[in-house]
């Protein structure tokens, strides 16, 4: 089967990876080839040790698919205040995500960080690469910028939170910004903000109802800086930064639509989700 997989984000990248390994004939079609350079694949969120949901069978997917392109950082410390403790213990201790205690917080073995740059650079070299803006989409065809038409027998668009409207979804738009920095945290830290590599961040603003590109705010650089103090106990020396726009469709990540499926929504998670729904998709495929 001819697939277009429309999207060189990690969500793209995943399913064109999928889908060709299952034998199909796979194009990739984007125009932005930029993204984070950092992710975190953690699967215990914000301040409340919450865990994602289906974690157990999508951290070792991700760290299987990752590890054959990049190195992973294995290891995340979460600090955790002392009357959250009990709190945490008792969510962890209920899930598939393994943890040592310790004081002042707990490690996470299982959970690493990566360089998402190298990596997808990695994963896209061995997929056909067609470099257009997709502005129409309608079943099997393609309306790309300039005129120019695509058609296949199947179109996957993961074209995140840029392209979400295409797909007729809805969803939240949350943008945020990630600092790059003169430090190196070779182990990575997250409480209200993570450490890894040679990054600070990210920042998360009020979420929207509709995509629109974010630039970084000054409020954002400080409220990062103001947090990873906290966390490091030293002010990093910020030496740059990258925004975008992450978005979030609360557990339902696969849709059908006229002519393919929709993938993506997964907000900060994407790293950790996509390789289990780009599996997903090829599963149903094949069925």
């Amino acid at each position: 089967m001819k697939i277009i997989v429309v999207g060189a984000g990690i969500t793209g990248l995943t399913a064109a990876l999928a889908l060709r390994e299952r034998g199909h004939r796979v194009e990739v079609v984007a125009a932005d080839l930029g993204g984070l350079p950092v992710a975190m694949v953690n699967p215990v969120r914000g301040k409340r040790g919450s865990v994602v949901a289906e974690a157990g069978l999508a951290l070792p997917l991700a760290r299987r698919l990752y590890s054959r392109y990049v190195p992973l950082h294995r290891g995340v410390w979460r600090p955790v205040a002392g009357e959250l403790r009990e709190k945490w213990r008792r969510k962890l201790e209920g899930s598939p995500v393994a943890c040592e205690w310790r004081e002042g917080g707990v490690f996470l073995p299982g959970a690493f960080w990566l360089e998402a740059r190298r990596l997808r650079a990695a994963m896209l070299a061995g997929l056909p690469l067609r470099r257009a803006r997709v502005v129409a989409w309608r079943e099997r065809e393609l309306l790309l910028a300039g005129g120019r038409r695509l058609s296949a027998d199947l179109v996957v668009w993961a074209g995140g939170a840029a392209g979400a409207v295409h797909t007729g979804l809805g969803g939240r738009f949350s943008p945020g910004s990630q600092l790059l920095v003169g430090e190196y945290f070779a182990s990575a830290a997250s409480s209200g903000v993570f450490a890894a590599g040679n990054v600070v961040g990210g920042s998360y603003l009020p979420h929207r109802n509709h995509y629109a590109p974010h630039t970084t705010r000054y409020s954002e650089v400080v409220w990062i800086l103001d947090r990873a103090r906290a966390l490091l106990g030293y002010q990093p020396r910020p030496l740059g930064v990258w925004s975008g726009v992450r978005w979030r469709l609360d557990g339902a990540y696969l849709h059908e639509l006229p002519g393919g499926f929709a993938l993506g929504g997964f907000g900060s998670t994407a790293y950790l989700l996509a390789p289990l729904y780009a599996r997903r998709l090829a599963d149903l495929l094949d069925s």
